[in-house]
C-alpha cells in the first residue's frame, strides 16, 4: 500500500479578490498568502494525510521557498528522500482567488523543469499506486509511468495543465484524471453539458483496454468510464471558499485507497469526499483534509 508520486513542487503566491480579473484589466487584492503548491507535492501531500506511505520524486531549487517546501511536506508525513535541489529557483505559482472560490493561476517552471524520473521504479508493496502531472517535462513522466507499469504499479496520470505533450501519455496510465475543461482539450472540442456527453467523451479519450477515465466535475462530482462500467458519484453540497487544490486532493485519497486495495466507487467517493472539504477552505495543500475528518465526513453524508 504505497503512492509514488512524480511531479512539480511550488510555493503558492495567493492572492484574495472579488473577482477575477478580465484579459487587461487590473484589479486590486485584499489578501495575501505563501502556501505549500505544486500538483505533485499537493498529490503527495493528500496521499499522506489520508495515510498512506507516499514518496514524492522532484526537484526544488536552492533557495527559501525550496527550503519551507521540502519542511512542509515532512511535517505532512510525505517521504522526500527522492527530491533532489538544484541551483536556481524553486517552482512558484500565481494564484488569484476570487470571493466566489474561483481561481486563476500563473506557473513558473523553476526546479521543476530540471525534474527527472527515477533510474529504478522504488520497490514497494503490492497495490502500488503511480502518480503523475503534467507539470513536469512530458519525456520524463512517460518514463516513470513506464517504469511503474514494468514494475507491476497502477498508474494514474493527471494531464494537469492540459496541453499537446499530455495527449501521448494518456496511453501509458492505467487511470487517467482530469476535469471537463481538460476533457475538451484531449477530445478536441467543447463536450455538451450532461452526463451522456462526458461519458461519450470520455470513452472517446480511452486509449487501451481496461483503462479508467475519470472526469471531475467540480460541485457535481465526478463521472468515471471503465470496462464495462460507468460509475456516477455525487459530491457534497458545501459553502466554496477556495477550489485551488481540489484535483489535487481528489488525486492524492484516490490513489492512496487504490493502494489499499479499495474498490473504484469506494475510492471515488471518498475522494469526493475529501475535495469537498478543501474547498471550505483556502490553500492548496494547506487545506487538504485528514483521513480522519474524511471518514467523518463520510458518516454524516
Amino acid at each position: 500500500m504505497t503512492v509514488v508520486v512524480f511531479g512539480s513542487i511550488n510555493r503558492d503566491l495567493v492572492m484574495r479578490v472579488r473577482r477575477l480579473p478580465l484579459a487587461g484589466e487590473t484589479v486590486a487584492a485584499y489578501g495575501l498568502e505563501l502556501l505549500p503548491g505544486g500538483k505533485g507535492a499537493n498529490q503527495a501531500t493528500a496521499s499522506a494525510l489520508h495515510g498512506a506511505p507516499t514518496l514524492l520524486i522532484g526537484a526544488v531549487g536552492d533557495d527559501a521557498h525550496g527550503a519551507a517546501m521540502l519542511a512542509g511536506l515532512t511535517a505532512a508525513g510525505v517521504d522526500s528522500s527522492a527530491i533532489v535541489q538544484v541551483a536556481g529557483p524553486t517552482g512558484l505559482a500565481h494564484v488569484f482567488v476570487s470571493d466566489e472560490g474561483e481561481n486563476q493561476i500563473v506557473i513558473v517552471t523553476g526546479a521543476n523543469g530540471e525534474a527527472r524520473a527515477p533510474l529504478a521504479f522504488p520497490s514497494c508493496a503490492d497495490h502500488a499506486v503511480a502518480v503523475a502531472q503534467a507539470e513536469v517535462p512530458a519525456s520524463e513522466v512517460a518514463r516513470f509511468l513506464a517504469l511503474a507499469r514494468d514494475a507491476g504499479a497502477c498508474t494514474l496520470f493527471n494531464p494537469a495543465p492540459a496541453n499537446a505533450e499530455g495527449a501521448a501519455l494518456i496511453a501509458l496510465a492505467d487511470m487517467v484524471v482530469l476535469n471537463e475543461t481538460e476533457l475538451a482539450f484531449f477530445t478536441g472540442g467543447n463536450v455538451s453539458e450532461g452526463d451522456d456527453a462526458v461519458e461519450a467523451a470520455a470513452r472517446r479519450l480511452m486509449a487501451r483496454d481496461r483503462q479508467w477515465v475519470v472526469v471531475t466535475l467540480g460541485g457535481e462530482g465526478v463521472l468515471a468510464c471503465g470496462p464495462g462500467e460507468t460509475l456516477r458519484i455525487a459530491a457534497p453540497k458545501v459553502a466554496v471558499v477556495d477550489t485551488t487544490g481540489a484535483g489535487d486532493t481528489f488525486c492524492g485519497v484516490l490513489a492512496a485507497r487504490l493502494s489499499e486495495g479499495a474498490g473504484m466507487a469506494q475510492a471515488l467517493q471518498l475522494a469526493c469526499i475529501a475535495a469537498s472539504l478543501s474547498v471550505q477552505r483556502v490553500g492548496a495543500a494547506a487545506s487538504m483534509p485528514t483521513r480522519a475528518e474524511v471518514e467523518a465526513a463520510l458518516v454524516r453524508s
